[in-house]
């Protein structure tokens, strides 16, 4: 669908999809209508149809805002970073530029959580093209670290890429910007990741086998 993108358009095509990632929070994917939309957005509801010709429509440019934002920050953050800047910082600066856009974006990323399994075939089609080449950058940043030695290489990569999105992005429910500043939690994010929680010593004890005991 192509229409005119002047200034006014854009602001009044940005206030509708704040307000549809807030009905779709709230209500899921089924019990969103465009009317229920087109009202929170303070616009008539046949004028939400210059936009989006319907509510599959609609539903794709929330979940495509959503991740495009995430792509966007942490693309940026690591484009800043000097070429010969260590895997494990590039780790960090990622779950920094991720959680600054869960935060800013909020309605869309929880709204993403809620309808999941919920929208049309269609409809996420082209969203998963977006999420997987989303997720592939965060492979790379993975497989880097792997390679540097600071991941260990028995480590499956899709596993812990799901596990760490998947904490990142619950952070907008609890997240306090004066209890927990974004830096702070990155780097405790990346600990977790890259350290583990154990000490080393008790890592040792937990890796021997146990020896059995002389009847």
């Amino acid at each position: 669908m192509h229409r005119t993108r002047t200034p006014k358009v854009e602001a009044s095509r940005k206030r509708l999809l704040d307000a549809a990632a807030r009905v779709f929070r709230e209500r899921g994917y089924s019990g969103t209508t465009m009317r229920a939309v087109a009202q929170l957005a303070g616009i008539e509801a046949a004028s939400i149809y210059y936009h989006y010709r319907s509510k599959d429509e609609l539903i794709g440019a929330v979940l495509d805002f959503g991740i495009a934002a995430l792509l966007s920050s942490v693309k940026s953050a690591i484009d800043r970073l000097p070429a010969d800047a260590s895997p494990r910082l590039r780790i960090e600066t990622a779950i920094e530029a991720h959680l600054a856009a869960v935060v800013a974006n909020g309605d869309y990323m929880l709204a993403m959580r809620r309808v999941f399994g919920q929208v049309p075939r269609p409809a996420w089609q082209g969203h998963v093209r977006l999420r997987e080449r989303y997720g592939a950058m965060w492979h790379r940043l993975l497989t880097a670290a792997r390679e540097a030695a600071v991941l260990r290489p028995e480590v499956d990569l899709t596993l812990a890429r799901l596990f760490l999105l998947g904490g990142m992005n619950w952070t907008v429910e609890w997240y306090k910007p004066r209890k927990h500043p974004l830096r702070g939690i990155a780097r405790a994010f990346a600990s977790f990741i890259l350290d583990g929680l154990l000490v080393p010593s008790a890592q040792a004890r937990m890796r021997k086998p146990a020896t059995r005991r002389r009847q």
